[in-house]
């Protein structure tokens, strides 16, 4: 494995001459380092350097210190960024800690080049690259896990994870996204250390889940939530609708060696497996949760293909693709009034607000998304005027996700190429349309408009009460 030159951000190559220039180490690595190895164009390149924060300013015009916990230098060209840190060391645990508290709360410790590589979460993204040299760095053993395609932490992962238990939903988004494999050891301490999740910040936590999803690779990373029971975890209505509620006396019973159960095999990640905890009650018989959930990882590999396009979905597209397969045959019905399918969509979307403190803004543009669905897929007998549709401010994302699901059921995508005509010719089109159809709507009275508006009201309480109930299981 070898770093073309050209491959090198020249930017990020002349933060890293200048901090050489200047008397200090300096290196490309992270994430950036691994890309290239593996012949993956790197999101970003980061740096990391002897020289302190305050260093580092003082050589860089075009440089911001940002962090409380971890501080960081952004060194800004135009748009870009080069983040830039300083040699840490893992911060001393607390001799007299009597609950063994490992969480790391701050992490300004600077050490040295060794020190640095061996804080990181996995070897594969502890490796270092000199320009200077056109060389790797190697203090940990990424150089063997790259070429074996393994996941593996830097140091004991019981103590790994525990120090930052975001690290297991890292280390899922890895394999998932690399097609690697988890080390065993790395994955039995996953598994058992998985509930340490719910020690970390919401915010942290949910952000995560969502690169999961946009990645590239949301299939691979929901199969390995289910899987691991971390989905259970994070979410157990989610973990129920995708097939994976495990019961943690089950999970736990895995071998070191291997990584795999000691108990008997499942083909279901789990989903049968109950030793005294009942997965969450969905409102769907067997038969029929069987054929949506698989609706729903098909709709998984669609939402890989759109991000796989180099399109971004926001996090109320990814909300809204995670439950359609679920309320899409029961929102499309014929004679489901609009309150009748928005109830259908609150059953679902309120547990996951709650669970995954998702947040009731994306929450609520993700019920619409979905219940614009109605007026998307062609039908003899819902009417509608179609520009009123194309003229609301989340037509984009709900155009995107009858996309997903059309490409989910192998349909043509004729009708989808259709309403984004529409969209396209209603870009500076003048407002007689929209005048005229306000002034037949005042001439009936605006008794449509009131129901719509009160539908609307009622959801947003509903999903307002959802994230109270989160907030409150925050504070217990």
């Amino acid at each position: 494995m070898s770093i073309p030159r050209d491959s090198i951000d020249p930017d990020a190559e002349k933060v890293v001459r200048r901090l050489n220039k200047a008397g200090y180490k300096a290196y490309l690595v992270g994430g950036c380092v691994r890309d290239l190895l593996l012949s993956r164009t790197p999101k970003d390149f980061d740096v990391s350097t002897s020289a302190t924060p305050r260093e580092i300013r003082a050589l860089f015009r075009n440089c911001r210190i940002i962090g409380r916990r971890f501080r960081l230098a952004h060194i800004f060209f135009g748009q870009k960024i080069i983040e830039t840190s300083t040699f840490r060391a893992n911060p001393r645990q607390d001799a007299d800690d009597e609950d063994g508290e490992l969480l790391i709360r701050h992490d300004n410790v600077f050490g040295s080049e060794t020190e640095d590589a061996r804080r990181r979460d996995f070897t594969i993204n502890g490796l270092f690259y000199d320009v200077e040299t056109e060389s790797v760095i190697d203090h940990v053993g990424g150089m063997a896990d790259l070429e074996a395609r393994v996941i593996r932490t830097i140091g004991d992962p019981d103590i790994r994870f525990r120090e930052d238990p975001v690290r297991i939903l890292r280390a899922i988004k890895f394999a998932a996204r690399l097609g690697f494999s988890i080390e065993p050891v790395t994955y039995a301490a996953l598994v058992r250390h998985r509930e340490e999740i719910n020690k970390c910040a919401a915010p942290r936590v949910l952000e995560e889940f969502y690169r999961l999803l946009r990645g590239g690779a949301a299939r691979r990373s929901m199969e390995l939530l289910v899987e691991t029971g971390v989905a259970a975890t994070l979410s157990p209505h989610l973990a129920a609708l995708l097939g994976g509620y495990a019961a943690a006396a089950d999970l736990d019973d895995v071998d070191d060696e291997t990584g795999l159960f000691n108990g008997e095999e499942d083909d279901d990640f789990g989903g049968d497996r109950d030793a005294g905890t009942s997965p969450p009650e969905l409102p769907f018989d067997p038969a029929d949760l069987r054929e949506r959930r698989a609706a729903a990882w098909r709709m998984l590999d669609a939402v890989d293909d759109f991000v796989r396009d180099g399109r971004d979905p926001t996090n109320a597209l990814l909300l809204a693709a995670l439950i359609a397969p679920f309320v899409a045959d029961d929102v499309l019905a014929q004679g489901v009034r609009p309150i009748e399918a928005n109830e259908r969509v609150l059953q679902l979307v309120q547990p996951l607000v709650a669970e995954l403190h998702i947040a009731r803004r994306d929450a609520e543009r993700a019920r619409q998304v979905v219940l614009a669905l109605r007026r998307l897929v062609p039908s003899k007998r819902r009417r509608g005027r179609p520009m009123t549709l194309v003229r609301r401010d989340y037509f984009d994302e709900a155009l995107a996700l009858y996309e997903l699901f059309a490409r989910a059921r192998e349909l043509l995508l004729d009708d989808v190429e259709r309403w984004r005509r529409l969209r396209d010719g209603a870009h500076g089109r003048p407002d007689a349309e929209t005048t005229e159809r306000k002034r037949r709507r005042r001439r009936r009275g605006g008794r449509r408009r009131r129901r719509s508006r009160a539908v609307a009201e009622a959801a947003a309480d509903a999903i307002a009460d959802a994230v109270a109930r989160g907030a409150d299981g925050d504070a217990s």
